[in-house]
C-alpha cells in the first residue's frame, strides 16, 4: 500500500579517501558522532528508515510539515553539526588524515514529497517506490553551493508561502535532468550565510619546558606513528608492563577524554590534557591519578628527526600530592615513593614503546 510522505535526507560529505586504518577508523567514528548530533536534532520527529553510510534517510507520512518548520530543523541541525566539528577541532589531539580534516566536513539536505510503500525489515520500515529514488537522485546535482537545503518541486507544491523573513534566507532556482525522470524542478537555499551564526572555538596551549627532560630517547619510527600510538589507550597493552587491562578507552583521544589502567595491585586513570603542534614537534599532556589517591601530569614532546623521532618525557606530582603542609607525615612519605616508582615504571614502559613503535614501522615498511 502506498502512501504520501515527506522524504527528507541530510547527507554529509567531504572526506578524501584515506589509506591507513587508523585514519579509516578515525573517520567512521566521526561520522557516527556526526550523526548522533543529526538524530538527536530530529525536531519534526521525522521516522527513520535508513542510516545510509554519510547520510540518513527520514520520511514522515500525511500531510507534509510546513516549509518554515523544515528550514527551521535544516537549520538547528546544520548548526549543531558545525559547532560539533569546532569542538572536534578545539580538542583534537590525533594528527591523522580524518582527525585533521575533519572540520572540512560539509552537510546538504534534500527534501522531497511523494508516494513510498513501508515494509518491515527487521522492526524497521525500509521505505521503497520511485520517489525515494528520485529523492536520493538528487543528492548528486547541479547546486553553485556545498551546504544547502533543496526543495523538490513536488514538495513546494504542497506549500501555500514561503518565509523569507530571517535575513538569510534567498530560494534559488535550479533544474536537474534526471535519468528515468526527466527535468526536475527545484529551489535550494544556501547555508552558508548561518556559518557567522557558529562561534570560533580558541584552543590554548601552554608552552612546556623541556630543557630537563626526565628521560629522552630517539625512536626510528615517523612522528606520526608514534605520537598516534603514544595517545592511543587501546595499544597500550602491548608495550606497558604488567598492563592486565585498559577500561573506557576512547574511540578518539581528545582533550579530557580519558581511560584506566588496571595493574595487580593498582588502578590509574588517565585523562588527555593538552595538545600542540609547532612546526616539527608534537606535544601532548596526560593528567593521571592513583586510585591512592596520587595525582601527576605526564608531558611528552615529540620531535621529527628526517624518519625518525626524538622522545622528550616529564613527570610532575600535582600540587598538594606531596608537598602538602595538609598532609601527615607518613601520607607525604608514601606518596613520595609511589611517585618514584610510577616515574621508573613509565620510563620501562618507554623503552618497550620504542621497540613497539620500530616493530611497526618495520612491519609497513616491508608490507608497502
Amino acid at each position: 500500500m502506498t502512501k504520501s510522505a515527506i522524504i527528507y535526507i541530510p547527507d554529509i560529505s567531504g572526506f578524501t579517501k584515506f589509506v591507513t586504518k587508523t585514519e579509516i577508523k578515525h573517520s567512521e567514528h566521526i561520522i557516527s558522532e556526526l550523526m548522533e548530533v543529526i538524530l538527536k536534532s530530529n525536531l519534526l520527529d521525522f521516522n527513520i528508515s535508513e542510516i545510509e553510510g554519510d547520510a540518513v534517510l527520514f520520511y514522515k507520512t500525511g500531510e507534509p510539515p510546513k516549509i518554515g518548520d523544515v528550514i527551521e530543523l535544516s537549520k538547528q541541525m546544520f548548526l549543531n553539526f558545525h559547532n560539533h566539528l569546532k569542538v572536534i577541532e578545539r580538542d583534537n589531539i590525533c594528527q591523522c588524515g580524518a582527525c585533521q580534516t575533519a572540520s572540512d566536513l560539509t552537510l546538504k539536505f534534500i527534501t522531497h514529497f511523494g508516494d513510498l510503500s513501508e515494509v518491515e525489515i527487521r522492526n524497521f520500515n525500509k521505505i521503497m517506490g520511485g520517489d525515494v529514488i528520485l529523492a536520493h537522485r538528487l543528492l548528486k546535482n547541479n547546486v553553485d553551493s556545498r551546504e544547502y537545503l533543496l526543495l523538490s518541486e513536488k514538495y513546494l507544491e504542497t506549500q501555500k508561502s514561503f518565509p523569507d523573513n530571517e535575513g538569510w534566507i534567498t530560494y534559488k532556482e535550479n533544474v536537474e535532468d534526471i535519468d528515468s525522470f526527466g527535468k526536475v524542478n527545484t529551489k535550494y537555499i544556501d547555508f552558508k550565510p548561518l556559518l557567522k551564526f557558529i562561534s570560533p572555538v580558541n584552543k590554548l596551549n601552554k608552552s612546556k619546558d623541556f630543557s630537563s627532560p626526565d628521560y629522552s630517547l630517539n625512536i626510528n619510527a615517523p612522528i606520526k606513528l608514534v605520537h598516534g600510538n603514544l595517545i592511543d589507550a587501546n595499544t597500550k597493552s602491548k608495550w606497558v608492563p604488567g598492563l592486565k587491562a585498559v577500561l573506557d578507552a576512547p574511540g578518539i583521544t581528545r582533550i579530557n577524554s580519558s581511560h584506566t589502567c588496571v595493574f595487580d595491585n593498582i588502578k590509574i586513570k588517565f585523562a588527555a590534557k593538552d595538545s600542540a603542534v609547532k612546526n616539527n614537534e608534537l606535544f601532548y599532556s596526560e593528567k593521571g591519578e592513583l586510585d591512592s589517591g596520587l595525582k601527576f601530569t605526564t608531558d611528552y614532546k615529540l620531535e621529527a628527526l628526517g624518519s625518525s623521532t626524538k622522545l622528550l618525557f616529564k613527570i610532575y606530582p600535582a600540587e598538594n600530592s606531596i608537598n602538602s603542609g595538609k598532609q601527615n607525615f607518613f601520607v607525604k612519605i608514601k606518596n613520595k615513593f609511589l611517585f618514584g616508582k610510577l616515574k621508573k615504571s613509565i620510563i620501562k614502559s618507554l623503552n618497550n614503546f620504542k621497540n613497539y613503535c620500530e616493530n611497526l614501522s618495520s612491519e609497513r615498511n616491508q608490507s608497502a
